[in-house]
């Protein structure tokens, strides 16, 4: 039974399956992960450590992405997150030809794929505009929970800075303003959709795959949604498409592809709405 690990800056994910059609997924805080498992045995038998106390048996086919993926040992086999991401997408959606956004919590990267094939690509990992992260401090800022700004969509104020320091002064201004916090978090969450269509605009209008954290926020979705013009396809499992891609290494794409349309309970979610343009909203974006 393959093995994918995702080993991302905010959390390590991990996929474990035999039919590629049921999944156990384990996610794990980074920092936990770090220090209290990432601590003994020899490079050859830190990563049977690791999965033994995670209750799942070492195999060979295991598989490792993202950040810390040098932390399993150098026996273990890495692959880029652009691949990883990729093949989980194509699994996961059945698409051949998509923009895939994965907006992790402190990078972000979008994939152009035409014809089954990544044609280009670019990251951010330079800063962590747009991110989960990003999300996290505004709502700490504001002093909400993360789910209660996530749900803001209506009147958004426009926020100019996806910059956290930036960012933070231009909302302590609206505070000072008096404007109604509903409208300042609805403002968080279009600043990160804004972000979106600003990475994607060089690309044709092929469906919008949104994976990672922010995928699960509902405010930045139909946001993004109504920039974009269409709705936004999240995956079944956008948090660990990294990791399921790490399991498909090996495997070939059109097995993939076969894999996928046998997995009829494996529909995307459509998400969003398309009221947008009526509304405005795309003129800026």
């Amino acid at each position: 039974m393959p093995i994918g690990i995702d080993l991302g800056s905010r959390f390590v994910k991990i996929v474990q399956t035999s039919d590629f059609k049921e999944f156990k997924k384990i996610r794990l805080d980074t920092v936990q992960f770090l220090t209290q498992r990432v601590k003994a045995g020899s490079e050859k038998t830190k990563h049977a450590l690791i999965l033994a106390d995670l209750g799942l048996r070492p195999e060979k086919s295991l598989v490792v992405t993202g950040y810390g993926k040098h932390l399993m040992g150098e026996k273990i086999k890495a692959i880029t997150e652009i691949r990883a991401h990729f093949r989980g997408a194509c699994f996961q959606t059945g698409l051949k030809d998509f923009i895939l956004v994965e907006m992790g919590g402190q990078d972000s990267k979008v994939l152009w794929v035409q014809d089954k094939k990544v044609m280009d690509f670019q990251t951010n990992d330079k800063c962590a505009a747009g991110t989960g992260r990003y999300l996290e401090n505004m709502a700490r800022l504001l002093n909400i929970n993360i789910r209660k700004l996530s749900r803001k969509i209506e009147e958004p104020v426009q926020i100019n800075n996806t910059c956290a320091i930036f960012g933070e002064t231009e909302i302590i201004g609206f505070l000072m303003d008096q404007v109604p916090l509903e409208r300042i978090c609805a403002g968080i969450n279009d600043s990160v959709s804004r972000r979106v269509i600003q990475m994607i605009r060089r690309y044709l209008p092929f469906p919008l795959v949104l994976c990672g954290g922010v995928a699960l926020n509902k405010g930045v979705v139909t946001l993004l949604s109504r920039r974009y013009g269409q709705p936004i396809i999240i995956p079944e499992e956008p948090q660990f498409n990294g990791a399921i891609g790490c399991c498909l290494e090996g495997v070939s794409m059109e097995k993939i592809y076969e894999s996928s349309k046998k997995g009829q309970s494996q529909q995307p979610r459509n998400l969003g709405l398309l009221k947008g343009k009526a509304e405005g909203l795309t003129k800026d974006s």
